[in-house]
């Protein structure tokens, strides 16, 4: 029998949610069968941005530390501003839920900022398991499949990895 769960919950919940995938099924009144899991996310752009006067900028561009970071100079991020500069990074939200060997994962996904992403998921071994495609804003996108091997599932973006990226754990069946 399959049963289906509708799973929309912020980082603060993630640990409720793990402990709860944890107990064992009787106790939650749960059958012992695979589950599908949907998962609404959203990719997004977090950022700041303050003036020169307050605080330098910077020494080292946060883009040469990584490519989940942006930095715009002062004189770059706000023309009218010549002392304005910013900082941003990319996230998918949540970034780590928890399923159970053999369950279906449904990912729904609004993309919030940024252009575009170009996103895939990988498994356990490394193995493509959603191919590479483009994600682009103010569109919401699905992608599902089953949750095979034990271990962490990588969803990734390549444009903004490391810091854009998600991670669905797989945890043995009872």
């Amino acid at each position: 029998m399959e049963r289906t769960e509708v799973l929309n919950f912020s980082g603060i919940h993630a640990g409720l949610v793990l402990l709860l995938l944890l107990l064992p099924g009787q106790v939650l009144g749960q059958t012992a069968g695979a589950t599908t899991h949907t998962i609404f996310m959203a990719a997004i752009e977090i950022k700041g941005g303050t003036s020169a006067e307050k605080l330098a900028p910077p020494s080292v561009n946060p883009k040469d530390l990584s490519k989940g970071y942006d930095f715009k100079a002062p004189g770059q991020a706000d023309k009218n501003d010549p002392k304005r500069w910013e900082v941003s990074s990319y996230m998918f939200s949540p970034s780590s839920v928890a399923v159970r060997q053999g369950d279906t994962v449904k990912l729904t996904a609004f993309v919030v900022n940024g252009d575009e992403h170009h996103v895939r998921v990988n498994d356990p071994d490394g193995r493509e398991v959603i191919a590479e495609t483009k994600w682009n804003r103010g569109r919401e996108y699905q992608l599902s499949f089953v949750a095979k091997k034990l271990g962490t599932y990588h969803l990734t973006c390549s444009d903004h990895a490391p810091t854009m990226a998600a991670a669905i754990l797989v945890l043995p069946r009872r």
